[in-house]
């Protein structure tokens, strides 16, 4: 991304971010190849006043800091983030065509300013983030979670993966309970998005809507620290009856139901050093087909955790030890599923209160079961460390099947392939 020098900036102070009417002047000012006035004189009037309060929820640094915009394209976050916040920005899109880059040159004669970006585009429920870990001081998640058409907890284990410790998450999205969407369902009006046919970013159609508890109980989960969430009003009411309608469900209904009616819902959230963990609150997730649910990622799961991505049938619920340790019993068998991603000798697995066998295994279908290795358990009410052996058959693009067969169960807290 290359950008005019400051000293070369015209009208600079005359663009200020509390100011709508100079940013909207600022923003229509950029050109860029095949632009379409009437278009772009949309996208401004409508989503202004949504950047203006993504702005107030990202911080401002002293020191130069790094930023990862998730979903640039058509730029004016972008721009408003550059001009107004101190942090060098990486950008990403996701193209309708499959393109791995998003180029796209602006260009301000009247502010002197001429920009070329590049976002690099990947799938962000299924890909790794092509970026290290701990990478970012600030991550913006801006209209794109309504998006998914999968679930929004892989995308948030890359974001937790890639801020650095303390950094910032800074998310928008559409309020399912906007007070707006209830007036259109109780006069038979559909709440539901129209298709957006032609659209040139891939999943431009919103897919699942969020409240703020909801989200709020997402990140938390996760193992965010949420530092302010609020739904707030970005667009005046249409009609003295909806204007009405607002105040009644903010100012009455709310009060019993401590529901959030506001049109948009705006979170800052932040990583600690708390551990991520693959969170699917139920009520956001279906807990039957939560069941056939497994997407192995790590060589090393921790009950509590990651243990839902790697856990197949035969699992109880998360329980918490007198001292902490959180832990899962199983039944007379619980399968174990590791992602490995190189060659693996031994397996360890902490339990108690255990008699049976451990096995390793690759067991891609029924007639390509290749055991690996097993080791007989007979573990009492203290934690012990059990090892399995791998053998050299291990082929690590495969994933690793780790299975207790425990008559009467086992209390497990880790496992781990080395």
């Amino acid at each position: 991304m290359t950008q005019a020098p400051p000293s070369e900036r015209v009208n600079a102070d005359r663009v200020d971010e509390r100011d709508p009417q100079s940013l909207k002047k600022y923003l229509l000012s950029f050109d860029w190849p095949y632009r379409n006035e009437a278009v772009h004189q949309m996208l401004v009037d409508g989503g202004l006043p949504l950047w203006m309060q993504v702005l107030r929820f990202v911080p401002n640094r002293a020191e130069r800091g790094k930023a990862l915009e998730l979903g640039s394209p058509p730029f004016h976050v972008t721009l408003m983030l550059q001009r107004f916040r101190n942090y060098d920005l990486s950008l990403t899109g996701a193209a309708a065509d499959g393109r791995p880059e998003i180029t796209q040159t602006l260009d301000s004669a009247e502010f002197g300013e001429r920009y070329d970006f590049a976002c690099q585009c990947f799938d962000i429920e299924n890909d790794r983030f092509p970026y290290p870990d701990n990478t970012f001081d600030l991550v913006t998640w801006v209209e794109v979670i309504e998006h998914l058409t999968k679930d929004p907890v892989h995308a948030l284990a890359e974001i937790h993966r890639v801020l650095k410790p303390g950094g910032v998450l800074v998310l928008s999205t559409p309020n399912a309970s906007r007070a707006d969407s209830i007036a259109n369902f109780l006069v038979g009006r559909n709440i539901y998005d129209p298709y957006h046919l032609g659209a040139p970013l891939m999943g431009s159609r919103h897919s699942r809507e969020y409240t703020l508890s909801e989200l709020r109980g997402l990140l938390e989960g996760c193992g965010f620290t949420v530092n302010r969430a609020q739904d707030i009003d970005i667009y005046p009411a249409r009609n003295r009856k909806l204007r009405l309608f607002r105040a009644l469900l903010q100012n009455v209904v709310a009060r019993r139901t401590k529901g959030n009616y506001r049109f948009h819902l705006f979170v800052r959230a932040q990583k600690t050093d708390a551990p991520f963990r693959w969170n699917f609150p139920a009520g956001l997730f279906d807990g039957g087909h939560l069941a056939f649910h497994m997407a192995p990622q790590d060589r090393r799961v921790v009950m509590g955790e990651n243990d839902v991505i790697h856990t197949s049938f035969g699992w109880g619920p998360l329980q918490t030890d007198t001292d902490g340790t959180a832990f899962r019993r199983c039944s007379d068998v619980g399968d174990i599923y590791l992602r490995t991603e190189g060659p693996v000798s031994r397996v360890r697995v902490r339990l108690r209160n255990a008699k049976g066998k451990v096995e390793t295994m690759h067991d891609n279908n029924v007639v390509d079961l290749v055991r690996l290795g097993a080791t007989p358990v007979d573990a009492g009410a203290t934690w012990q460390e059990v090892e399995i052996p791998v053998s050299a058959e291990q082929d690590p693009a495969k994933r690793l099947h780790v299975r207790l067969d425990v008559p009467g169960g086992a209390d497990v807290q880790s496992v781990e392939a080395e």
